[in-house]
């Protein structure tokens, strides 16, 4: 990374919220901002089981940025506020660490994203045709590790038990009894990150822990983000929120007529101590909305990697057909690309992601023609359709846009 080019960023002024406009003045941008992360919470927290809610708006050259914050960092009546020290699960946002980690190597000359399963893994012979290209846009074909009864009992029965990436891969593995639905097109599996996280390893002879510390969060200065394959330290569980499992959906390979989720025991479950080793290179780092924010934002504005792999990066495949897109469209109105997504949202295209891991959110939005980008976090994953973090980012866009 070249530090110089990111000084800007990491040393814009931030903004707080004290309090609000006096009587007859105009709320300013931070202060309209905070109203619309606390009408926010107030509606969505007895739907969604949130407590609390972090947002950094990043508005670039014409900053100064915005940090603001609502509610607590969990349900206990002493649980403190949401403040700039809280630490949230980025889930599949972190996918893109594993995105960058290998452009990165193939910049270094140590692979190719065009080498296949078989040359790095021939251990798993099945794949063995499947290019890293095609496991980063989700169009391997091969199935979701944890979407398998194997993780929700773990996840039930072991909340603390320290997961390999090896096992995640082999619930997902075809061995005669364990027979899983071969995708064609775009399918989004989880399984194709590990895979790309044990490719990085094997290409470099250093855990993949080691890749993400060294080419990312050293490189871009992102002094409150972690990535651990397995259980985090105390000092970084200190400062995570509190995280609620709400989800009451069944997982994708249970019986089509299915009544009952496999992960039923953990509604209402507060998951901040348990282990995120069965997210890993899928989505197993915990970060903050400034954190993520700065790293996006690098990525985005071509700072992470060399022009060639940030071409790489951005080409996209449509989430219909799972053939390339130049941009999105009407027919195509949502593209994958390297660990990172682009969609049609109210005023046009925008790169969007949304990690949803249990118990967290982060979302962020990259409105590129305004040179906006935003991040909300917070502490509960409910179902798909009572989740709406992306209301709190359009009425935060819409905040910075009032004139």
């Amino acid at each position: 990374m070249e530090l110089a080019r990111c000084r800007g960023l990491a040393a814009a002024i931030v903004l707080f919220v004290t309090g609000t406009a006096f009587a007859g003045e105009t709320p300013t941008q931070t202060q309209r901002v905070q109203k619309a992360l606390d009408a926010w919470l107030a509606e969505r927290s007895p739907l969604e089981g949130v407590t609390g809610i972090a947002a950094y708006v990043s508005l670039g050259a014409s900053g100064p940025n915005i940090e603001a914050f609502a509610g607590k960092t969990g349900r206990a009546d002493d649980d403190p506020p949401v403040d700039q020290n809280t630490l949230f699960a980025m889930g599949s946002t972190s996918k893109s660490f594993a995105a960058a980690v290998i452009l990165k190597l193939e910049a270094q000359g140590l692979l190719s994203i065009d080498d296949t399963v078989g040359k790095w893994l021939p251990q798993y012979p099945a794949w063995g045709s499947v290019s890293i290209r095609r496991l980063l846009d989700m169009t391997s074909g091969i199935p979701n590790y944890s979407e398998t009864e194997f993780i929700s009992r773990s996840w039930v029965e072991q909340p603390k038990r320290d997961l390999t990436a090896e096992e995640l891969i082999a619930a997902a593995y075809p061995n005669g009894s364990n027979n899983l639905p071969v995708s064609e097109g775009y399918h989004y599996s989880n399984t194709n990150y590990i895979l790309a996280g044990l490719i990085a390893a094997k290409a470099t002879g250093k855990p993949y822990q080691e890749l993400v510390r060294e080419l990312v969060i050293q490189q871009h200065g992102l002094h409150s983000t972690f990535y651990s394959p397995g259980a985090y330290p105390p000092d970084v569980i200190a400062r995570l929120a509190h995280g609620y499992f709400e989800n009451t959906a069944c997982a994708e390979y249970q019986p089509p007529d299915c009544k009952e989720s496999w992960n039923k025991p953990m509604i209402g479950r507060d998951v901040r101590e348990d282990s995120t080793s069965w997210a890993q290179a899928a989505g197993g780092a915990i970060s903050n909305a400034r954190d993520v924010t700065r790293w996006m934002r690098a990525v985005f504005e071509g700072r992470a990697v060399p022009p060639k792999q940030q071409a790489e990066w951005m080409s996209m495949v449509s989430t219909k057909t799972g053939e390339p897109i130049a941009q999105v469209s009407e027919e195509h109105p949502q593209g994958f690309a390297l660990g990172l997504v682009q969609g049609m949202i109210p005023g046009g295209p925008a790169w969007f992601y949304q990690g949803m891991t249990l118990g967290y959110r982060t979302l962020y939005v990259w409105y590129e023609k305004d040179g906006i980008l935003i991040t909300v976090q917070t502490n509960s994953q409910p179902n798909d359709d009572a989740n709406k973090l992306s209301e709190a980012v359009e009425a935060i866009h819409s905040a910075i846009k009032t004139e």
